[in-house]
């Protein structure tokens, strides 16, 4: 236990070095300018276009997945992709249909009837 550090100390320094410290007082004129400036910033956020896409992609995901962050979708998403691409990699279905049971369907529907209607046959 020689290794750990006293963290009784520490806490005990750090109290120190912050009482020490000075205070700085801010006067009520720049707090106000402050506020009003992020009331401003706050209302062009919500009134810009990438606020409108960021709208537009939660109403999207909500209606994928209702209160789940995006990257819940998208991770199941690819995670279907991925197995998709396995099994039509590893699992052809050419290898399922066995070479007895293949069926063809020849519809030919630009060669004439078979079929002659003379009496001379």
């Amino acid at each position: 236990m020689g290794n750990l550090p006293n963290t009784e100390d520490d806490a005990a320094w750090l109290d120190a070095l912050v009482e020490r410290q000075q205070t700085v007082l801010v006067s009520g004129e720049l707090e106000m300018r402050i506020l009003a400036s992020f009331d401003e910033v706050t209302a062009r956020r919500k009134a810009g276009i990438a606020a409108a896409i960021a709208r537009f992609g939660g109403r999207f995901r909500d209606a994928v997945w209702p209160g789940a962050p995006a990257w819940q979708p998208a991770s199941v998403l690819a995670l279907s992709l991925v197995v998709g691409i396995l099994a039509g990699n590893y699992l052809p279905v050419d290898d399922l249909i066995s070479d007895q049971s293949e069926q063809t369907a020849n519809i030919a529907l630009d060669t004439p009837p078979a079929f002659d209607l003379s009496e001379n046959s």
